[in-house]
């Protein structure tokens, strides 16, 4: 059946599908081959075209992850780094373990001062002892080395080969003199008005606080035979004086060394004890770190078990009790300085690679007050 050209109505197949139309007459010519045609179906979607082999289709969404990957792992490193990345980004770092006290900011409060970044180039660093925060930062000395605060208004560095001791300002930290030594400076002890410089070459000389001039120290400690922050914290017994009681820290000469704690009143024994804690080793030797601080006795040792640990205990000068027992793992594996200065316990302590940091410990809790970070730029 075929729709009539003119009126549309249906036209009967007849040979070759021509003649009239039966309802208008109207003449409808044979359509050629009409008789050889099939009728035609309703018209069909055209199929898809063959898409790529499966195995293409693999590799395309694999490589499509690992792109959506790498962009995730770029917008979260640039929106929300790690936490501990960012506090290490601002963290003051040291490499070395000196650490004296000034007042560097005139609040009558100790201010620690340190050296800032590694061992062959570095700069010396004031920091509030309150917030933590740097206060100043003075120019950059080679292989930075001796450092001392000798009183509350200067500090006193040298480094590399120089043989120059210069004194800077506690409040700016700008040099206001410079004194040439016989030999490189090592170490300073403080007097009144004056210091006392021990060389590399064992060799110990004077100078005034004023100008740097040669002078006679009296008031100064005679140095020791071995001097230093090493061998400081290699002194055993190490002992410190709380109110009327002394309070002695002893690690034994071989084996395993746990630490012992005893307390004496006017020489006459009132207690001894041996802690859950260990002394940290280096050089293969123990160190032992011990601090008086909010009427207790500070110890820095390490785990019994492992002895990799820190941990923080805090013993009664008179009786020996133990107050706490902290975790410390933040402190890292490398523990350097414990000084009490003022209401807190200054801590030097960190990696082996990534360098060290200062952090001020709460006495009464053992728990982290601040860490330091660097002066503004």
């Amino acid at each position: 059946m075929r729709p009539c050209r003119s009126c549309g109505a249906p036209l009967a197949a007849s040979g070759h599908g021509g003649g009239p139309c039966p309802r208008c007459g109207a003449d409808n010519p044979a359509v050629r081959g009409a008789a050889a045609q099939p009728p035609t179906p309703a018209a069909q979607p055209a199929a898809p075209a063959p898409g790529p082999p499966r195995a293409v289709k693999v590799l395309l969404a694999a490589a499509m992850a690992v792109i959506g990957v790498g962009f995730a792992v770029m917008f979260f490193a640039r929106v929300e780094p790690p936490k501990e990345a960012a506090l290490r980004a601002r963290q003051l770092s040291t490499q070395l373990d000196a650490l004296c006290f000034v007042d560097a900011n005139g609040d009558d409060a100790p201010d620690p001062v340190l050296w800032q970044d590694g061992k062959t180039r570095g700069r010396v660093v004031a920091v509030d002892g309150r917030s933590g925060q740097g206060l100043w930062a003075s120019q950059e000395f080679e292989r930075p080395d001796a450092l001392a605060c000798p009183d509350e208004r200067t500090v006193l560095a040298g480094g590399g080969e120089d043989t120059r001791l210069r004194a800077l300002d506690a409040r700016t930290g700008k040099e206001r003199w410079a004194a040439s030594l016989p030999a490189i400076p090592d170490e300073v002890a403080g007097g009144d008005g004056c210091a006392t410089v021990v060389m590399k070459d064992g060799a110990a000389m004077g100078v005034a606080l004023g100008g740097g001039e040669a002078t006679d120290c009296p008031t100064a400690p005679p140095p020791a035979a071995i001097t230093g922050h090493f061998w400081e914290r290699k002194k055993n017994p190490r002992v410190v004086q709380i109110g009327d009681v002394e309070v002695a820290l002893t690690a034994p000469a071989e084996g395993t060394p746990r630490l012992t704690a005893e307390g004496r009143r006017g020489g006459a024994p009132l207690w001894k004890k041996e802690l859950p804690a260990r002394a940290p080793v280096s050089g293969g030797r123990p160190d032992l770190f011990l601090a008086a601080s909010g009427g207790a006795a500070l110890v820095l040792g390490v785990d019994v078990v492992g002895g990799t640990e820190p941990r923080i205990l805090a013993l009664d000068p008179a009786t020996g009790a133990l107050r706490y027992e902290a975790a410390a793992g933040y402190l890292g594996e490398r523990l350097l300085v414990a000084k009490a200065s003022g209401p807190y316990v200054y801590i030097v302590s960190g990696g082996a690679v990534s360098g060290a940091a200062l952090r001020a410990i709460d006495p009464a809790t053992g728990a982290t007050v601040w860490r330091a970070t660097p002066p503004p730029p």
